[in-house]
């Protein structure tokens, strides 16, 4: 257990349905991180309440109030990539200070959608996930972790429930506008029948329906997966056969 008490998550996610609120209501990207993790730990962060969840709002307020200039340095930053950037930079400062206080590594975890439409290309989706890991190096932080699913993690969740983890890369390329006509989330409500809600979800995790483990074809949770990895291999902790 030693491992485990080393180590400290810090989310923040968009909404209470995806990485949730402290208050002890976890969303499913939560439990994903947490059981991405316990694949080599053996032991949940989530239930020995080493986590903290910040919200949006907060990060929005430390970018504009706490975050200093910085030199690119010849580095081109895409403008419409800018909010992942600052929502890294602000994630990654209050990581320093939470490891600071609490003396251990404290992993941060930033989940945004990248919506987008049907035509979006995967360099604009590259584009958001590369100016999180450069948000999170600008602060100097190696344990940075972009969550970022293409277009929104309904396609995530589609994938488990209703394609039973087969050819779901192509929900990628579906449109990541909740008004579109086939929207993912009224495919997902379609399919479950009733409104995606955070406990349900958690419900479909917690019996094994869910488990991104299996999807192995969806190039933006991989990105997520191998990243994740990347920072446990850095801090050491062992590999399993899995």
């Amino acid at each position: 257990m030693s491992w485990i008490l080393a180590m400290f998550l810090l989310l923040s996610g968009e909404e209470s349905s995806d990485i949730g609120t402290q208050e002890d209501k976890i969303g499913s990207m939560t439990k994903f991180i947490d059981r991405w993790i316990m694949r080599r730990s053996d032991y949940s962060l989530i239930d020995i309440k080493c986590y903290k969840i910040v919200s949006k709002k907060k990060l929005a307020d430390i970018a504009k109030t706490r975050l200093k200039p910085l030199s690119r340095k010849g580095k081109k930053h895409k403008k419409e990539t800018g909010y992942f950037y600052k929502n890294a930079r602000a994630l990654a400062l209050l990581a320093k200070e939470e490891s600071s206080k609490l003396e251990t590594i404290v992993i941060p975890v930033l989940f945004r959608d990248a919506d987008g439409t049907a035509s979006s290309d995967r360099g604009e989706w590259q584009d958001k996930h590369q100016s999180v890991l450069n948000g999170f190096e600008a602060e100097q932080l190696v344990n940075g972790v972009p969550m970022i699913p293409k277009p929104k993690s309904e396609a995530w969740i589609l994938c488990a429930l209703r394609e039973h983890y087969q050819n779901c890369q192509r929900l990628e390329n579906e449109s990541g506008n909740d008004d579109s006509p086939n929207s993912l989330k009224k495919q997902l409500e379609e399919h479950l029948g009733e409104p995606a809600t955070r406990e349900l979800l958690n419900d479909e995790i917690d019996q094994g329906n869910l488990d991104i483990s299996k999807i192995i074809d969806m190039p933006s949770l991989t990105a997520f997966k191998d990243r994740l990895d990347e920072v446990l291999d850095n801090l050491g902790l062992p590999q399993q056969d899995y």
